[in-house]
């Protein structure tokens, strides 16, 4: 009898476990992530890009990955990059850079976040990239458009 009701109470502290990841999962597309186009300059023959992201979403993120492509003036597509953005903690925010490699920055027509790569909370299991996209925003500052 004593490891029956042992059995239970560890099943309903589980379940209960459980529920609360689900639900704190859940809560993450209700949220805001705002990864913001800041800057585009010159950095040799590429161009560099500088990024301000702003985690609004109430949940660490150990992982953050996004898809970015870069179209010239013309609309062509003429980068592709698979950029690493995490850690961010919540509510806090963080500047990342990167170049855009043999890219001249007065060629750069529009930027696009094409989609999340990958999505990890912190301390949890990976989280599926399309729910971290539903918290995404982004904003520029410069006068080439980001868009999703």
């Amino acid at each position: 009898m004593r490891f029956e009701r042992l059995s239970r109470t560890v099943l309903v502290a589980l379940t209960v476990t459980l529920l609360s990841l689900d639900a704190g999962a859940a809560d993450l597309s209700g949220k805001r992530l705002l990864v913001e186009l800041n800057k585009l300059e010159p950095a040799g023959e590429d161009c560099r890009t500088t990024w301000v992201l702003n985690n609004g979403t109430g949940t660490d993120l150990a992982r953050l990955k996004l898809d970015i492509v870069a179209f010239d003036t013309d609309g062509i597509v003429v980068r592709r990059v698979g950029a690493e953005l995490g850690p961010i903690r919540r509510e806090h925010t963080r500047v990342k850079l990167f170049d855009l490699k043999s890219i001249d920055c007065g060629n750069v027509g529009r930027m696009l976040m094409n989609g999340v790569l990958a999505c990890e909370v912190e301390g949890a299991e990976a989280v599926s990239p399309d729910h971290c996209a539903n918290s995404l925003e982004t904003a520029t500052r410069t006068t080439v458009p980001f868009t999703q």
